[in-house]
């Protein structure tokens, strides 16, 4: 092999040499873990934020029937504020442009009456 081809193959084998060691698979993985609690971090908490709201079971029921109607709903008409309600919550406020906070507020409500033609 010429010079100069020696030359380069040591040079290559030198620049693995320092970039492998930086991409072993722990290392990778303890990035990825990073990345992955730095994400989780920085999620707001839509379920706690949706289930802290303090909202008669008379208002879910007919929220729950609404959303229902709308066809966001396939859960148990039951007054609950669970995670089916809430996810449901979000997909309407989605659709109608709002906040997709999974919060029924009275903007949520005012806009679930009029899509379905009922009384908020």
């Amino acid at each position: 092999m010429p010079a100069a081809g020696v030359a380069m193959l040591s040079a290559g084998v030198l620049v693995l040499g320092l970039v492998l060691p930086a991409c072993s698979p722990e290392h990778a993985e303890r990035r990825a873990r990073a990345a992955a609690e730095t994400m989780r971090d920085s999620l707001p908490d839509i379920d706690g934020a949706g289930r802290a709201q303090r909202i008669s079971p008379e208002v879910i029921r007919n929220a729950q029937r609404q959303l229902g109607a709308l066809h966001e709903y396939h859960g148990e008409i039951s007054g609950e504020l669970d995670a089916v309600t809430i996810n449901a919550i979000q997909a309407f406020q989605r659709t109608q442009g709002l906040h997709d906070d999974g919060v029924l507020d009275a903007r949520t409500r005012e806009r679930l009456a009029a899509a379905t033609n009922t009384p908020p």
